[in-house]
């Protein structure tokens, strides 16, 4: 079984699942970032072997957290598909149309290829950033905010190398959370990650198969 694990952002409980999405549960809101539907399909355009799995994974987590909290609204933070219309654009269709309830809203990312009517004719709502309360979702970090604002964004895929005895290292995908802002692990299945370094006034949370742990 899966285990969410609860955290606070400012005065805001949030639930980090482990299947590296994030849920508000004051706002019956869940949010995902970088999911990068349709790289796979780009890949194998270019000669480059990549499962069609890949993309399957993508929408049974995608169902399987719709399914759990139910939320009337989802919100992608960028980044959700990666090129061109094509057979894995037609899934995700198919995936969220079982879902009519829920809200969707994409801020836009920088792979954000298609026109918005594509979007628009799947029931999105497009914005650059969105602002609930002190919350503000973005794509990438933003500079210059007013401490009263706290950003929560995607974009950089952060991961945390851990090591053990005898040298033993693993890299997992990681929530990267510091005073000012957050970064979210990407969603998707065949993203790549990018190790950080964090300071040591940050808390970091790793994605772990059935559970989220925090990383001292």
């Amino acid at each position: 079984m899966k285990k969410g694990k609860e955290i606070r952002i400012r005065d805001h409980i949030m639930v980090l699942h482990p299947l590296k999405a994030m849920w508000w549960p004051a706002e019956d809101t869940l949010i995902c970032s970088d999911v990068h539907i349709g790289k796979g399909s780009h890949f194998r355009k270019a000669g480059i072997p990549v499962p069609k799995l890949v993309n399957a994974a993508n929408l049974w987590n995608l169902v399987e957290l719709l399914e759990h909290y139910t939320p009337s609204k989802l919100i992608f933070l960028g980044d959700l598909f990666h090129s061109g219309i094509n057979r894995e654009w037609l899934e995700l269709t198919d995936c969220l149309e079982r879902f009519p309830s829920v809200q969707c809203t994409l801020v836009l990312g920088n792979h954000e290829f298609l026109e918005r009517y594509h979007y628009e004719n799947l029931g999105f709502t497009i914005e650059s950033k969105i602002q609930i309360g002190d919350i503000l979702f973005t794509h990438e970090p933003q500079a210059g905010l007013p401490p009263s604002v706290y950003n929560i964004c995607g974009h950089l895929h952060p991961a945390i190398r851990l090591t053990g005895k005898a040298k033993l290292s693993m890299r997992i995908p990681c929530f990267w959370q510091t005073t000012q802002f957050a970064v979210m692990p990407a969603f998707g299945e065949f993203t790549g990650t990018s190790t950080i370094k964090p300071s040591k006034d940050d808390t970091l949370y790793g994605f772990l198969e059935n559970q989220v742990v925090q990383i001292n």
